[in-house]
């Protein structure tokens, strides 16, 4: 069989369009993507074509394969590969966490991989004791070194010989296909690493311990929907992939728990500790190459139950920002953040709640055109899309405040609320004094009552700084609480807390997290994580048509690029 182009995905593998994009046009135009909104118009051709992608088909002719790598390049489609058998070209590395390595969890592990996997071969490493002999007669080959972390999985990995190499926790609970599908994204030469779903496994840790654990569990599980792995989730420059557009609860500084990866494409400092598997990945991306996130491989991981370590955690993962950024330079580090959305939160938190508003609606405004002129999309069909832009990037604003602006948000909470306690007296408005017998209200020099003119001093005096001080104090603390909140809301009934205990959990979660940012600032001198990057704007935002004829080129709008499509 033919080696697939770079231009096209290979024969057999499948592709699913991205559930959050929206058909506009009668079906002639797609438009989904995020960081920026795209839009790809079709012709009926490959209307058709993206039909049968909906129905689940497979691409089986050349001009088909070469449309959806077009799709999957836009972030509009994910690929869908059939599982591949694993077999001895696949080794599985093991290490500890913090608890070590048990004799019980490295049993558990290898016996499910034994169960799904038979002819895969295992590395321990760091086994001592029983745990040694456990893993020995399970077949597992044993390396000598320290029991976790980077080091541990750099000489697990010198260790291995084959083609794909896992990466795993002692402890974790694999699911049942989870390496199979997994290992079938590598059809396509284009990628070179696949990070599973992983999420908590079920465990006895007491009343308290189940809720760390599901508190840690929300900070890394990636969610349901498949998407390319990118460097803080911003846009590839080079191959112009998009991040999702989804729910915002992972950190995109959390270390991957589970990885698949070639082994000839891995290369993993130790240097860098916690954060060497997303240098691994991130430099993966930067070389072209691509990393993909499948839900579909589940993978239950342990998940440490105490809290000093899982507080612990969240200040490394805020302390690798710096030390990635100075690495990877000022493309791949520090948030992304929309200008509008930033200029709205400002003028909100400013207490300009309308001119807010107004920023936002003139930003959808300005997108929905782009969309309308750049791939003729409808103008009542380009508002939703952009409206969700916005608010996406509304929620990553949000969300960077308090994992990283973390101590400027409370600052302002605490010292506007005591600002606004001690001068909440200084607008009052004093009584008014009459003299007995009187039945008329007495003007001022000025004409105005002395009701009215007591009103107006009150506005222009210090209870109107201590009222100023109140409301940033209030939209600060609806930053750091509100989405807590909505969080344990949504999982109402699983959270074994009441809101006020799951709120408190989190927002000290978040401040340990900003903390190990602004510590990763000061040993390292790098401020890029402190910085957001600005994402690009509705005027940046690219529209593409697909067409076909022999190296037919088709403008795409005043904004857009060009793809070339060739008849296969």
């Amino acid at each position: 069989m033919a080696s697939p182009t770079p231009d096209q995905l290979p024969l057999g593998l499948g592709v699913e369009i991205d559930r959050a994009v929206r058909l506009a046009d009668e079906g002639h135009v797609l438009v989904g993507g995020s960081a920026p909104l795209r839009a790809l118009r079709l012709i009926p051709e490959d209307v058709s074509s993206v039909i049968r992608r909906l129905s689940g088909a497979r691409p089986d002719h050349h001009r088909e394969r070469v449309l959806a790598r077009v799709l999957v390049d836009a972030g509009l489609a994910h690929p869908r590969p059939e599982p591949t058998v694993p077999g001895a070209d696949v080794q599985i590395v093991l290490v500890g966490t913090d608890g070590g390595i048990d004799e019980d969890q490295v049993t558990l592990t290898l016996r499910r991989i034994h169960q799904e996997c038979p002819q895969v071969r295992s590395v321990v490493v760091g086994a001592t004791g029983s745990a040694a002999r456990a893993a020995r007669d399970l077949g597992a080959r044993l390396v000598n070194g320290p029991t976790k972390g980077a080091k541990a999985r750099t000489l697990g990995l010198r260790a291995c010989d084959a083609e794909f190499v896992v990466f795993l926790d002692v402890g974790s609970e694999p699911e049942p296909g989870w390496l199979d599908i997994a290992l079938g994204h590598f059809a396509d030469p284009d990628v070179a690493a696949v990070i599973p779903r992983t999420l908590a496994a079920r465990r006895h840790r007491g009343h308290w311990g189940m809720v760390i654990a599901a508190l840690h569990a929300l900070r890394t599980d990636r969610g349901t929907d498949p998407v390319p792995v990118l460097p803080w989730g911003h846009r590839s420059h080079d191959s112009g992939r998009l991040s999702p557009a989804g729910e915002l609860p992972v950190d995109p500084l959390e270390p991957p728990r589970a990885l698949v990866v070639r082994r000839g494409s891995a290369r993993l400092d130790a240097s860098l500790g916690s954060a060497a598997e997303l240098d691994l990945v991130w430099s993966l991306v930067e070389t072209g190459r691509s990393v993909r996130y499948e839900p579909r491989s589940r993978v239950r991981v342990p998940m440490d139950g105490r809290l000093g370590a899982y507080l612990g955690g969240r200040f490394m993962t805020g302390a690798s920002a710096a030390p990635l950024a100075r690495r990877h330079g000022r493309g791949a580090a520090g948030p992304q953040v929309g200008f509008s959305s930033l200029a709205a939160v400002a003028l909100v938190v400013s207490g300009r709640p309308w001119s807010g508003l107004a920023a936002g609606a003139a930003e959808v405004a300005v997108r929905a055109r782009r969309l309308h002129e750049g791939a003729g999309v409808p103008p009542v069909g380009a508002v939703r899309p952009a409206l969700g832009e916005l608010a996406h990037t509304v929620r990553l604003t949000l969300r960077t405040g308090r994992t990283t602006w973390w101590p400027v948000l409370a600052s302002v909470a605490l010292g506007g609320a005591l600002a606004w306690a001690r001068d909440g007296s200084g607008g009052a408005v004093p009584k008014r004094s009459t003299s007995k017998g009187s039945f008329s209200r007495p003007l001022t020099s000025r004409g105005r009552a002395p009701r009215e003119a007591a009103s107006k001093d009150a506005s222009d005096g210090p209870g109107s700084s201590g009222r100023s001080w109140g409301r940033a104090a209030l939209v600060a603390g609806a930053a750091l609480t509100v989405p807590h909140l909505a969080s344990w809301r949504r999982r109402h009934g699983t959270a074994l807390v009441g809101p006020l205990a799951w709120t408190a959990l989190s927002v000290t979660s978040d401040a340990a997290r900003a903390l190990g940012t602004w510590w990763g600032v000061v040993r390292t001198g790098s401020v890029a994580p402190l910085v957001p990057a600005i994402q690009p704007s509705a005027s940046a935002m690219s529209s593409v048509s697909v067409r076909a004829g022999v190296g037919s080129e088709v403008p795409s709008g005043k904004s857009g690029s060009t793809v070339v499509v060739s008849q296969g």
